[in-house]
């Protein structure tokens, strides 16, 4: 069963928009079908897909890279970090720049916004924009903005 979700996790990774939803959701990666986008030609870690959890109103952009494991064994069995696998969530109202890379461990908090590049290594606060490798915090997104970017984005996903 395990090689099973690692394979359609994989045929996701290489699917368009849409598409890759309904292999992303066979792996087993938590997401609510009609309130999530996720951009073409993103890597999703597909040893432990199960990892992932992205709550609504998120939109991952392209190329966007999230990993849930680290294990060097099969390079070199002496590696002094040991292999572990942890969770990555993604709250409510997030939205990930193309070609961002989520770590293994970190929770992308509600009504964040990840500039294009970032390299996220860390939790982030709620309502904030974040950029950069190492990340950094460039902003504290006021609720009044983030509601307008919310109601702007609405027309993308089938809320009514």
């Amino acid at each position: 069963m395990h090689f099973l979700k690692r394979a359609l996790c994989f045929i996701g990774n290489y699917l368009p928009p849409k598409l890759n939803l309904f292999f992303y959701k066979l792996s087993g990666v938590k997401f609510n079908f009609n309130k999530v986008w996720i951009g073409n030609k993103c890597y999703l870690d597909k040893n432990y897909p199960e990892n992932i959890i992205i709550e609504d109103n998120v939109c991952i952009s392209t190329q966007v890279s999230i990993f849930t494991h680290f294990d060097p064994s099969r390079i070199k069995n002496d590696y002094p970090i040991k292999k572990y696998k942890k969770k990555v969530v993604i709250e409510e109202g997030v939205f990930v720049g193309p070609n961002s890379i989520i770590m293994p461990g970190v929770i992308i908090k509600k009504n964040t916004f990840i500039k294009a590049g970032s390299v996220i290594t860390k939790s982030t606060n709620p309502n904030t924009l974040v950029c950069g490798n190492p990340q950094k915090e460039e902003a504290y997104l006021s609720k009044e903005l983030i509601s307008r970017i919310n109601n702007s984005n609405k027309k993308y996903f089938d809320i009514n």
